[in-house]
């Protein structure tokens, strides 16, 4: 089973703070209820977790945040009250579109960034409220995955909250042409859903090189709520051999 799950730091000290806050921002839309966070409009509704102060919160954004969250978010973040997780044990495109909307509510009721825990990326409180009613899949897609690369591959991480595998690609395409494969692939599947299986090929367009899928198990070392439990499909060109083990990766943009 997938989950989603993306964390809201904020300066709600008590979940009365949280409620006045809720309130004032969206008049009766939301509902809280110290365990349940509710869409009055759609009875959609969510788990939540609620922390208190986290002295390493502020690092753990900085990682997740990959360079792109500003000194004062970072600043603010460090000075937070509180932190609400948000919990959705039904991951799929549908539930990452109501994630994404939750979320960006508990930003307009006062929250500092949000950090999808369930892919390991942090965005701002300005990008995430600017896609989060988005129509466009790549859109959704971008809040909810990151890329990863190493010296031998690139993969992303975070396709389980569309209940999805992951992708891996060699690390030969280059940065650039890796990304492009790695959002192309993921994002036919998001919106085609394809029945795929081993053996399979893919290509970005009729006359680009064409890849050979394998289903192999999520990458070692990754423990929930990192872990797809869906696994990966990794990418090897026709006209090359497999990727070569894995080792040293690093995070890139």
């Amino acid at each position: 089973m997938s989950q989603i799950i993306v964390g809201v730091p904020g300066p709600w000290k008590e979940h009365r703070d949280f409620i006045e806050a809720l309130i004032g921002a969206h008049q009766g839309a939301y509902l809280f209820a110290g365990a349940v966070f509710m869409e009055t409009a759609t009875s959609h509704m969510c788990r939540v977790d609620w922390y208190g102060h986290d002295e390493d919160l502020r690092t753990a954004f900085e990682a997740a945040g990959q360079g792109k969250l500003s000194p004062a978010v970072l600043d603010a973040i460090d000075a937070h009250a509180s932190t609400l997780y948000l919990i959705f044990d039904d991951a799929g495109y549908a539930t990452a579109r109501t994630a994404a909307r939750f979320a960006g509510a508990l930003l307009q009721a006062g929250g500092i960034a949000v950090k999808v825990e369930t892919a390991g990326v942090a965005h701002s409180p300005e990008r995430w409220l600017q896609a989060c009613e988005s129509e466009e899949p790549f859109d959704i897609y971008a809040l909810f995955t990151v890329l990863i690369g190493g010296d031998e591959c690139y993969y992303s991480c975070g396709m389980h909250n569309f209940a999805l595998p992951d992708a891996q690609v060699p690390a030969s395409l280059g940065i650039e042409d890796g990304a492009e494969l790695l959002n192309y692939f993921n994002l036919y599947r998001l919106v085609e859903t394809p029945d795929l299986d081993d053996g399979h090929t893919f290509s970005v367009a009729e006359d680009a090189p064409r890849f050979r899928l394998k289903r192999e198990p999520y990458l070692p070392g990754y423990e929930p709520p990192l872990a797809n439990p869906h696994g990966l499909w990794s990418l090897s060109p026709l006209d090359a051999p497999p990727a070569p083990a894995r080792r040293r990766w690093r995070l890139f943009g």
